[in-house]
């Protein structure tokens, strides 16, 4: 017990450095040493790269339906009296 008392402070110290010295190299080691076969960059590639298929018929009706929406917000009624005092225009 008096060992520890007399050395804790270089032992979590060291323990640091320890631990310090692992991680700078996993970091240096996921950052410089990295490298994918010719195959694992095929199913990378493969996985996130796909196209997606242009559904014509649902953009035609889309579009069908906003030009409608457009039509009926043109032929919204107009005011023919005012609204504050109920006088026409």
């Amino acid at each position: 017990m008096f060992f520890w008392y007399q050395h804790y402070k270089s032992m979590f110290f060291a323990g640091f450095l320890i631990v310090l010295g692992f991680g700078g190299y996993f970091w240096y080691d996921t950052l410089y040493r990295h490298g994918w076969s010719a195959e694992e960059k095929k199913t990378f590639i493969e996985k996130t790269f796909k196209e997606t298929v242009f559904q014509e018929k649902e953009f035609h009706l889309l579009v069908k339906s906003l030009e409608e929406r457009k039509e009926r917000l043109d032929q919204l009624p107009t005011l023919s009296r005012d609204i504050f005092t109920g006088r026409p225009f």
